[in-house]
């Protein structure tokens, strides 16, 4: 017969198997590159052992170079891919990419509101080859629907500080933590700001709440 101390390490080995890796469901578009939208979310995700739930929000047609258009996804279709899926497996986060249009983040906010208690990534890529009006549109509507919601928010230092302190008028360029507090004012807790510009051609990826720099890695820039 088994010990009770033998049976009770089975029974953990047994549950940790069923538990399988973490769940994480991203929002993004399909990007034929490979260098962005989905397939770079599935590619981070299996990296760190987790399991992607890829919901296809669009897609673009793009070059390794530039993005030359996007199509969106109707959000009633958006909608029922996440549903059917959330109603299946237990999700551990939830990650927003680039998903088109205000009314798919208005679409997806409500999707994370039904499940408040994962946390949110949000990520807010270039939008620079998008025409201004769509920007201003998606960008308002992200920041009023998705933001409250987001537990980290992350994105390159030059496309956030567009975003969010267009007015910046320091003669340095906003830190980290100023990116943090004007995040924080729209109830973000933390933000991860990359490729911040340092000396050396070196960059700086900084995570920050309004409060604090929590952690900072620099590293070469191979531009």
């Amino acid at each position: 017969d088994r010990s009770p101390s033998e049976e009770q390490t089975n029974n953990a080995t047994a549950d940790d198997a069923d538990a399988g890796p973490a769940c994480l469901m991203c929002f993004n578009a399909s990007d034929p590159s490979g260098a962005g939208g989905l397939a770079a979310d599935i590619t981070a995700m299996a990296s760190v052992g987790a399991h992607a739930l890829p919901v296809v929000t669009g897609a673009y047609a793009r070059d390794t170079a530039e993005v030359f258009n996007h199509f969106s996804f109707d959000e009633d279709a958006v909608a029922e891919q996440a549903r059917a899926i959330l109603e299946d497996v237990a999700v551990q986060v939830i990650k927003v990419g680039f998903v088109g249009t205000p009314e798919t983040v208005s679409t997806i906010a409500e999707i994370a509101a039904d499940y408040a208690d994962v946390p949110l990534i949000a990520y807010m890529p270039n939008l620079s080859w998008w025409e201004e009006n769509q920007i201003d549109l998606y960008l308002d509507a992200f920041r009023e629907l998705m933001l409250p919601q987001t537990t980290v928010l992350v994105g390159n230092h030059s496309t956030l500080w567009r975003w969010l302190l267009p007015d910046w008028s320091g003669d340095k360029s906003p830190s980290a933590r100023d990116i943090a507090r004007a995040a924080g004012e729209a109830g973000v807790p933390y933000t991860l700001v990359t490729g911040i510009p340092l000396p050396d051609q070196h960059i700086d990826n900084v995570l920050a709440s309004p409060q604090s720099v929590l952690a900072s890695r620099d590293r070469k820039s191979t531009r």
